[in-house]
């Protein structure tokens, strides 16, 4: 099977059976992942330059031909007549004229560019619709645009690793500039690293109860503190020794308080989709309440189990998850213990880290029991 075979064969795994991108790239050649990864990063555009040459239904086996051709032709150092070529080689026989025109259209700059910024930066309107009302038009283009760059691994280490620069937000973390395969270190998000330190500053007695995968136990270890790590999954807290519990963080066996109890929810992830881009596809608006649900019976658990804060975060950018939440409870001011990087992204007693700092994007409050 060849690379551009397997990419839309992933690609076929991802859109049909709802399937998470990272998994099925594990191991797969830098081809086959820049492919995936960018025909799902900029589908919507993708589709409107199609779309405008075509003028007629396409079936989906087709688009998704006609979207690894576009993304090679736009986006990647490819030859032209490579991209068309082999692209419509991957097309059923009955369909290679068709694909074979729209791509050397595409190739020869007939597409039209489009204005509006959802299809510009290929995100869903519904998502740019709500960001330009919670952040504003300025702010939000800012977000779309940085969702669209590619992502790098970033890396939590006491020693700078190879090819690297520092992380303005967080001590201790490392922007690589390419793979994290031969690096020393624990790969996880400077924004992930930040809410870890936050909460290991606000006491040295922790409880994370939402753990997994494991890079927060491990920043606020690190940090001086002693944690308790809890998660549901016990698969996805194996890289974490000692003090592990696996137990449903809405009823947990603890018998004692601790003085800090993190709670990083489960989210929709909004803030992560310049990792995920697969995730502006799959969800959608009405969603959220859902996630609200489970966030507010887990916050009510973390009050329950704390003796004096709970520093309560998402890695999403909406309201629903974060502000609405927390309502009513008693804020500290997060200032306080955030790092110094991390100040201009404070608002109040908020801190709303968005995708253009680099990071993902990440809401959190510490709050008072």
């Amino acid at each position: 099977m060849s690379e551009r075979q397997r990419a839309l064969a992933i690609l076929r795994r991802i859109e049909r059976e709802s399937s998470f991108a990272a998994p099925l790239l594990a191991g797969e050649t830098g081809f086959i992942r820049t492919l995936v990864l960018g025909v799902l990063r900029w589908r919507s555009r993708l589709d409107f330059s199609i779309d405008s040459l075509a003028k007629r239904e396409i079936e989906p086996e087709i688009r998704d031909v006609l979207r690894t051709g576009a993304y090679q032709l736009g986006y990647m150092d490819v030859a032209k007549y490579a991209a068309v070529a082999e692209s419509v080689d991957l097309a059923p026989k009955r369909a290679r004229g068709f694909v074979n025109a729209i791509l050397r259209r595409i190739a020869d700059g007939k597409a039209p560019q489009p204005k509006d910024l959802a299809t510009r930066t290929a995100h869903p309107q519904w998502l740019i619709d709500r960001w330009t009302r919670m952040y504003g038009a300025e702010r939000t283009a800012r977000i779309a645009e940085a969702n669209q760059q590619l992502s790098y691994p970033d890396v939590f280490s006491e020693v700078a690793p190879p090819d690297s620069e520092p992380s303005p937000l967080v001590p201790n973390m490392w922007r690589l500039r390419g793979s994290s395969a031969q690096v020393a270190g624990h790969v996880l998000d400077e924004g992930s690293a930040l809410i870890a330190s936050i909460a290991a500053a606000t006491s040295d007695d922790v409880l994370d109860l939402a753990a997994a995968p494991g890079g927060k136990t491990l920043v606020m270890r690190a940090r001086g503190a002693r944690v308790v790590s809890n998660d549901l999954s016990f698969t996805r807290l194996r890289m974490l020794r000692g003090n592990v519990v696996v137990s449903d963080g809405r009823k947990p066996p603890f018998r004692r308080r601790f003085r800090t109890v993190l709670l990083d929810a489960p989210c929709s992830a909004t803030g992560t989709i310049r990792k995920n881009p697969e995730l502006k596809w799959r969800l959608r608006e009405e969603d959220l309440p859902a996630f609200a649900r489970l966030q507010r019976e887990l916050l009510q658990s973390a009050m329950q189990l704390a003796a004096e804060l709970v520093v309560y975060s998402t890695c999403s950018l909406e309201p629903e998850e974060n502000d609405d939440v927390v309502h009513g409870i008693e804020r500290c001011d997060i200032a306080r213990f955030a790092p110094e990087g991390a100040q201009p992204w404070i608002e109040g007693d908020v801190l709303r880290l968005t995708p253009e700092s680099g990071a993902d994007g990440f809401t959190a409050f510490v709050l008072k029991v």
